[in-house]
């Protein structure tokens, strides 16, 4: 699937361009998602940040510039499908956290998928430098943005695919494939239903790409994550139907 094809159905990608300044912020999004409830409207995830200050950030202007990138990112507001879903699978599958994280943040962010082809064309254990990210970014963007912006979504989307484990090490960063746990299967799931897609090929989808399944094995990850209470999941002969209850009342 192309990332064009995603825009079809109720569910489209991003353009915003956060990661051309900033990471994902994965240990900020845990830390705020620790403080404000799981059924807190919008209105309290901005109070958390900018006036109760709980990422510590040391002016008020940092505060508010913090909120933003996580809004953008995340959108935090629970009447959006996208966050409410991930919000309900953030306690049930923390092992999973950053990978759901990497999901919405991928779905959000042009910067951030135009650097992707430089990590899922990395055989596991190579390593991935600053370069080859800026240059899969270049082949997207390289008319848009300034040389100096480019070398910076180098490091930055370098940050970010280590925040999701993609990526390990400091300053030599490996390619390492991450486990596809079932919260995970289950968000980018029921992302690709969002966008249009049914049956197995709800994970015949971009962002379903971070989880580095093998191919061919697809249904096996809906089918584990159907076992945990995640999914509803029928298959009788080749038809392969999903439905979602976790999430219902997540839709609008």
């Amino acid at each position: 699937m192309t990332l064009s094809a995603a825009h079809e159905g109720n569910f489209a990608l991003g353009s915003l361009r956060t990661t051309a300044s900033h990471t994902i912020g994965v240990s900020h999004l845990v830390e705020l998602l620790r403080v404000v409830p799981a059924d807190a409207p919008h209105e309290r995830y901005r109070g958390a940040v900018v006036e109760e200050n709980v990422l510590g950030r040391p002016t008020h202007t940092g505060r508010q510039r913090s909120f933003r990138h996580l809004r953008e990112l995340y959108f935090l507001d629970p009447t959006r499908p996208e966050f409410a879903a991930m919000r309900r699978l953030w306690d049930i599958g923390p092992e999973a956290r950053p990978l759901l994280a990497g999901i919405l943040a991928f779905t959000r962010d042009g910067i951030l998928r135009a650097s992707f082809p430089a990590i899922h064309q990395a055989p596991v254990g190579s390593i991935v430098t600053s370069r080859d990210l800026t240059e899969a970014v270049t082949t997207v963007y390289g008319a848009d943005l300034s040389e100096e912006t480019l070398g910076k979504t180098g490091r930055n989307t370098g940050a970010c695919w280590t925040q999701t484990g993609h990526l390990v090490g400091r300053t030599k960063k490996v390619r390492q494939a991450v486990e596809p746990f079932p919260a995970a299967v289950a968000f980018a799931a029921f992302l690709g239903y969002l966008s249009g897609n049914r049956g197995v090929s709800v994970l015949d989808t971009p962002w379903a790409a971070l989880l580095d399944l093998p191919p061919g094995t697809g249904l096996n990850a809906l089918r584990k994550a159907h076992t945990h209470g995640l999914i509803d999941l029928l298959v009788a002969g080749n038809v392969v139907d999903l439905s979602f209850p976790l999430f219902d009342g997540t839709r609008g």
